[in-house]
């Protein structure tokens, strides 16, 4: 199936700290947003990049991913004051082409591959997919003044990373319902759950983190050092 890619980088990435957005840091060399792009840049299936940034970074981001990118393969689109109005701009840009739609967090630039082909085959298959990974720690819920309320059984729990990969429609259509309703999520797979679509779970990657510290750039600089010696050998 033919896909399509839309990479959120319109958030202001104030936890960061810094003059500059996150999206826009260096990361061993390259800016963190163009290494997130690279993964779709790089991939036969993907034959369109929508990447959303703020409205008034418009132009910065065409100069710096046009150098990078072969001739009308990514177009600029301008996001919203929230994420999901940001996906919303993204999905009013695609073309008509594409049976299958990637959602991407441009703060996660170490997806792999590997992960997306797993991905694109499970939403091909299923209709939406998403990448999982059970959380290492306990997960307590608490109450709106700390006191832990439950434990819940962490064998069906799991943290959500991105790309999240659905059927044109199915995605089209979960924004369509959660305009008309109001509905608001942290995720594109909450929306299409809203619909009653089942979405599948494919294993996901720890190294697959996403950038909202300077410790987490720290870290994502590791991993693709540790790629690289591994590669070299």
């Amino acid at each position: 199936m033919r896909a399509a890619a839309i990479i959120a980088a319109a958030g202001q990435g104030a936890r960061m700290g810094g003059p500059m957005r996150k999206q826009y840091l260096q990361l061993e060399g390259k800016p963190v947003l163009l290494r997130s792009a690279e993964l779709f840049l790089n991939h036969a299936a993907v034959e369109e990049i929508i990447v959303v940034v703020p409205a008034d970074d418009t132009e910065s981001a065409a100069e710096l991913l046009q150098p990078a990118c072969p001739p009308g393969t990514v177009k600029i689109a301008a996001g919203g004051a929230t994420r999901q109005e940001s996906i919303s701009s993204g999905l009013s840009a695609l073309s008509l082409k594409s049976e299958l739609v990637c959602v991407h967090d441009a703060a996660r630039p170490l997806a792999s591959e590997a992960l997306l082909d797993r991905l694109l085959a499970a939403a091909e298959r299923h209709g939406a997919a998403v990448p999982v990974i059970t959380p290492g720690d306990t997960v307590k819920e608490v109450n709106g003044e700390g006191f832990i309320i439950s434990t819940p059984d962490r064998e069906h729990l799991r943290l959500v990373q991105t790309p999240q990969v659905f059927r044109r429609d199915i995605i089209l259509s979960a924004y369509r319902n959660a305009a008309a309703l109001g509905l608001e999520a942290t995720d594109d797979a909450a929306l299409v759950e809203r619909t009653g679509r089942p979405v599948v779970t494919v294993p996901g990657e720890f190294s697959n983190l996403k950038i909202t510290s300077p410790h987490d750039l720290m870290l994502a600089a590791f991993w693709l050092q540790e790629k690289k010696e591994a590669a070299d050998k």
